[in-house]
C-alpha cells in the first residue's frame, strides 16, 4: 500500500460494520479507469452511433470525495461496463458515495434501473448514493416511473 493518503479516505470515514471490502480501495480503485465501446473491445467500430464514432462509457474515480464520474452513454451497448462500474462504486467505503453524471449524455431505462439497484445496495449497507448533475434522460425516466425511482437521491 502506498504511503500517500487515499483520495477516498480524506474524510476519515470507514465503511459500516459488517461491510466487506473485497478489494483494497487505495490500490484497485484510486487509479482505475473502466472503459467500454460498442463492440466491447475498446476498438472503434463502423456500426456505431455516428460516423465511425463508437458509443462508449468511462468510469473514473473522483479525486475529492468517495465516488466516481461516468462519461459517455449508458445504453444497451454499454450496459456491461455500467454494471461493472456500479459494482465497484457500491463497494467504495464511506457514509456517502457520490456519482457524478455531468458527462453522461444519455441514460436508458435499464441504466436508470441499474442506478436504482446500486442505490438499494448502498442503502442496504446503511449508506447513501448521491447523484450529481443527472442528464435530462434520467429526469424523464424518473417522471415516467416515479415510484420505482423514488429512492434515487440527487444533489441540490
Amino acid at each position: 500500500m502506498s504511503s500517500s493518503p487515499s483520495p477516498h479516505r480524506d474524510d476519515g470515514s470507514v465503511p459500516p460494520a459488517g461491510v466487506q471490502q473485497p478489494y483494497d480501495a487505495d490500490a484497485a480503485w484510486a487509479d482505475a479507469v473502466v472503459r467500454c465501446t460498442a463492440d466491447g473491445t475498446g476498438a472503434r467500430t463502423s456500426t456505431s452511433t455516428g460516423a465511425g464514432k463508437a458509443a462508449s462509457l468511462t468510469a473514473r474515480p473522483l479525486r475529492d470525495r468517495p465516488g466516481a464520474r461516468l462519461s459517455g452513454s449508458c445504453d444497451l451497448d454499454t450496459r456491461p461496463i455500467l454494471s461493472a462500474a456500479l459494482g465497484v462504486v457500491t463497494r467504495i467505503p464511506g457514509p456517502v458515495v457520490h456519482l457524478d453524471l455531468s458527462a453522461v449524455g444519455f441514460l436508458d431505462a435499464a441504466a436508470v434501473a441499474a442506478l436504482v439497484q446500486a442505490n438499494a445496495t448502498v442503502a442496504g449497507q446503511g449508506r447513501r448514493l448521491l447523484l450529481h448533475h443527472p442528464p435530462y434522460s434520467l429526469r424523464k425516466v424518473v417522471e415516467m416511473f416515479p415510484d420505482e425511482c423514488a429512492a434515487l437521491e440527487v444533489a441540490a
